[in-house]
């Protein structure tokens, strides 16, 4: 899992196997992400901006929310 220094994005942590991709937001919610390749998952973790990048890459993707924001 990769803490992020983001106003957005608390942590973002991937998994290799299933290519899921799991974001904890700053408001408290997490969501898991399906078919997500790893280079974008390392674009977001690498990027200068880790939420204007993810936004950029994962508007319409596939999702669940795991655990609403409190």
């Amino acid at each position: 899992m990769a803490r992020l220094d983001s106003s957005y994005i608390r942590s973002i942590s991937f998994d290799n196997a299933s290519h899921t991709m799991t974001v904890h937001f700053r408001d408290g919610c997490w969501v898991k992400y399906f078919s997500v390749h790893p280079r974008t998952y390392q674009a977001i973790v690498d990027a200068d901006s880790h939420g204007e990048k993810f936004h950029q890459l994962m508007a319409g993707k596939r999702f669940v929310v795991i655990k609403e924001a409190a």
